[in-house]
């Protein structure tokens, strides 16, 4: 055990001594030239078929999911969009509401990919996360038991998804393997936009983040935001889990936290990227009912008791996201300061 301890400590010195060799440009970063495109991360559907509700309204799930793909194909056209994890609840750990969601997806007009998320990772004794990933078959995977990927939905624009989830955990984690894999991967791709999505945010949104909801949270999150860093070409960095709605500006990267659908707010967003900036589009789901009880049954929930014990409503707020997470257009050289996640 101590020798295995040993090795963990040796790989970590050698990561972060490797970290500062890598290109530190500061300002302008050459790309190769790539078209605007539009995209949409849609994280934490929780498709189920068990007739209860909590903060998440697994009733409605379904009916929500095919209205937001009715609304991709007839309104918002993206060029494609990433599945953000926990696309199922999977109560039973083996997959079973996943051909439903399949069939749903399966209308969608636009290319689709996804990553896993924590309930991809709650997994019965015969079951693994392998199960998940290859009903989804668009990427030239070096092995199907890698469950984390890179594709190029738009010539020179690079996307990453990164497997950020532990089974049969809620917190998140990114192990010494898959950041050596996202180094070279980033080290291999100076001169492509990119993009990483992944389940977990690496930063924090509150101090309870820091406290009673680290399981929302990717664990010693360090490494990875030193690796990214070291890299300008890294521009975007999306995810799910928290529910919220949460934008941070740091070291000209943004980190974009998305909401779900299933859970107030309802919304997700419409990215439209270019070269040297980003234009979002907050869109709600259609339905207007399902959404104020949504919103009853966020402000009734533990978990805005845990935000706020003696004024739970105050979670409606933080859910929607403050005004610099609403924006409609963010530049890429702009220095907005962001809560970097302390341990």
């Amino acid at each position: 055990m101590r020798k295995f301890f040993e090795i963990i400590f040796i790989l970590s010195l050698i990561l972060f001594i490797n970290i500062p060799c890598h290109a530190q440009e500061k300002g302008n970063v050459v790309y190769k030239e790539f078209q605007p495109f539009k995209m949409v991360f849609l994280p934490d559907i929780n498709l189920a078929f068990f007739d209860r509700d909590d903060k998440i309204l697994f009733q409605e799930s379904l009916a929500i999911f095919q209205d937001v793909i009715k609304k991709l194909n007839q309104q918002d056209s993206p060029d494609f969009v990433i599945f953000g994890g926990n696309l199922t609840y999977n109560e039973n750990g083996k997959f079973s509401d996943l051909p439903m969601f399949l069939d749903a997806a399966s209308n969608l007009n636009a290319p689709y990919y996804a990553i896993t998320g924590d309930r991809e990772a709650n997994l019965a004794e015969d079951v693994c996360k392998e199960n998940f990933i290859k009903e989804f078959d668009e990427y030239d995977y070096e092995t199907m038991k890698q469950t984390f990927w890179t594709a190029e939905p738009i010539k020179n624009v690079l996307l990453i998804g990164l497997d950020t989830s532990v089974k049969n955990e809620k917190a998140g984690y990114l192990n010494l393997h898959q950041l050596f894999w996202l180094d070279s991967i980033l080290k291999n791709n100076r001169d492509k936009f990119t993009i990483i999505a992944m389940h977990h945010p690496a930063i924090i949104t509150t101090d309870l983040d820091k406290k009673s909801w680290q399981e929302y949270t990717l664990k010693k999150p360090e490494l990875f935001l030193e690796l990214i860093n070291s890299y300008p070409q890294v521009k975007i960095i999306l995810s799910g889990h928290h529910l919220c709605n949460y934008t941070a500006q740091i070291n000209e990267k943004l980190f974009i936290i998305n909401p779900s659908i299933t859970v107030y707010p309802n919304e997700y967003k419409i990215l439209e990227v270019y070269p040297d900036k980003i234009e979002v589009e907050n869109k709600k789901i259609s339905f207007k009912q399902i959404i104020k009880k949504a919103k009853t049954n966020l402000i009734n929930s533990s978990y805005a008791k845990e935000f706020n014990s003696k004024k739970p409503e105050a979670v409606v707020k933080y859910q929607q996201g403050k005004a610099f997470s609403r924006k409609t257009k963010y530049y890429f050289n702009e220095k907005k300061s962001g809560l970097l996640f302390l341990n």
